[in-house]
């Protein structure tokens, strides 16, 4: 072998060795980041389960039902026997009073 084919074949097994290493570093370095995107993943979707838990958790609390209770049981409240009376106000009569107001706090 030549002196010029020696240093050819050299270049050539270390272009392909480098190769090589960037390929199994890119590869490894595609494995970490899956891993890192599927333990996010696996956190999101347990925060997002706490959310829902917590949502659920306001609903129970703020249920009707159990509003009334604690006010029949705790505060001593009464129901009352009839519905309650609507007041009916003229849409004119909103608009007037919002300027009276308008004017006393300018």
């Amino acid at each position: 072998m030549s002196k010029s084919s020696t240093i050819r074949f050299i270049f050539i097994v270390f272009a392909f060795a480098f190769l090589i290493f960037l390929h199994v570093a890119t590869v490894n370095e595609i494995k970490n980041m899956t891993r890192e995107k599927i333990t996010k993943t696996e956190l999101l979707n347990e925060k997002l389960n706490r959310i829902e838990m917590k949502t659920v958790e306001i609903q129970k609390l703020s249920s009707e039902e159990r509003i009334v209770k604690i006010a029949k049981d705790t505060l001593g409240m009464l129901s009352p026997i009839e519905n309650l009376k609507t007041i009916r106000v003229d849409k004119f009569q909103i608009e007037q009073l919002e300027k009276l107001l308008q004017e006393k706090y300018d």
